[in-house]
């Protein structure tokens, strides 16, 4: 059920996102607010491996289909942050608003690198391409920069969904 409410998190984030760019241009600094969601899990010990992989799979896919990324690259980047922060910050990471924020923004400039070097490898006629390097590092960023300062906002609405802890049996209230 938990895992059901990320991914309807992810997707009203996506929803918020589309809506906002329409009234205001969001070009070259655009978030990742996918990422911080992979973030959140990786770093939440509580969390099973399977699930965090599972629901960062389904994010990373109506990612994809949502911008019109080729399918399958924010998909597999999406689910390899989340393994590369589950592995490194379930023991060595502290947490706080400042950490998510500079872990966020760290984890954004991988990704957006990630995502560059994919593309410029797998697509024939790729835009990026043809940007400058500088052109090219000032969205990344940017956009980076975007998805760090909004990150410690998504990670507690991710941390309020996996705190809920389901209703045993006994608990539910009964119709009498």
């Amino acid at each position: 059920m938990r895992s059901l409410l990320l991914i309807g998190y992810g997707f009203g984030l996506l929803l918020l996102q589309a809506a906002l760019a329409t009234l205001v241009s969001m070009q070259s600094f655009a978030p990742n607010l996918m990422l911080p969601i992979a973030l959140a899990l990786g770093t939440a010990p509580e969390v099973p491996l399977v699930k965090g992989a599972t629901v960062c799979f389904v994010l990373g896919y109506l990612f994809d289909a949502f911008c019109g990324n080729p399918l399958g690259l924010q998909t597999f980047v999406l689910v390899a942050t989340y393994m590369l922060a589950r592995g490194a910050s379930v023991r060595l990471l502290p947490h706080g608003a400042m950490f998510i924020a500079m872990f966020a923004l760290l984890m954004s400039i991988v990704s957006g690198f990630s995502v560059l070097a994919l593309r410029a490898l797998f697509e024939k006629k790729s835009e990026i391409l043809t940007y400058d390097f500088r052109g090219t590092l000032l969205v990344v960023l940017q956009s980076s920069l975007v998805t760090a300062l909004l990150s410690p906002a998504v990670f507690a609405g991710v941390h309020r969904i996996e705190s809920r802890s389901p209703q045993k049996a006994d608990e539910r209230p009964t119709l009498s």
